[in-house]
């Protein structure tokens, strides 16, 4: 694998789905290969980000930031029905909370856009679940928007 492979993660079997989220590696490996990962996101460098993703998989890493980076990834090389097959796994693995901290809710936001952006791109339309997500995508970046303009 040279990481010219442009081939989006759907193909990849996942594990089944347990009860608690597993890593495989060390602490230590998994935060500097998360950290990679992310930074190769960062740099719209999603070929080289899909390829970390399919040896962390394989080598048995399965945790709600490898789901959320797979499905980030999967959005932006427009595998559009991975991509919404990915969010449906991570809500499973990891439902959002309703008193979810800044950065959780940030990463549900963003989990909500995928969801509708993948659906209206498969059907040219949005079901109840994806209006829903999106709502919940723009209620939330809304209200952040004036918390913030009412305190300055």
């Amino acid at each position: 694998m040279d990481g010219t492979d442009d081939r989006p993660t759907a193909d990849l079997a996942l594990p089944v789905l347990a009860s608690q989220p597993s890593s495989a590696l060390p602490k230590l490996e998994r935060d500097y290969l998360m950290i990679a990962l992310f930074v190769r996101i960062q740099h719209l460098r999603f070929a080289e980000a899909d390829l970390l993703i399919r040896a962390l998989i394989t080598a048995g890493e399965f945790t709600p930031e490898l789901l959320f980076a797979k499905a980030v990834v999967e959005n932006a090389m427009g595998a559009h029905e991975a991509a919404l097959a990915t969010v449906r796994q991570l809500e499973h693995l990891s439902p959002a909370m309703a008193e979810a901290k800044t950065k959780a809710t940030r990463r549900t936001r963003m989990r909500a856009y995928i969801k509708a952006r993948a659906s209206f791109a498969l059907t040219g339309e949005l079901d109840d679940e994806a209006r829903a997500a999106l709502d919940f995508y723009l209620r939330h970046g809304r209200s952040r928007k004036r918390s913030a303009d009412d305190q300055s």
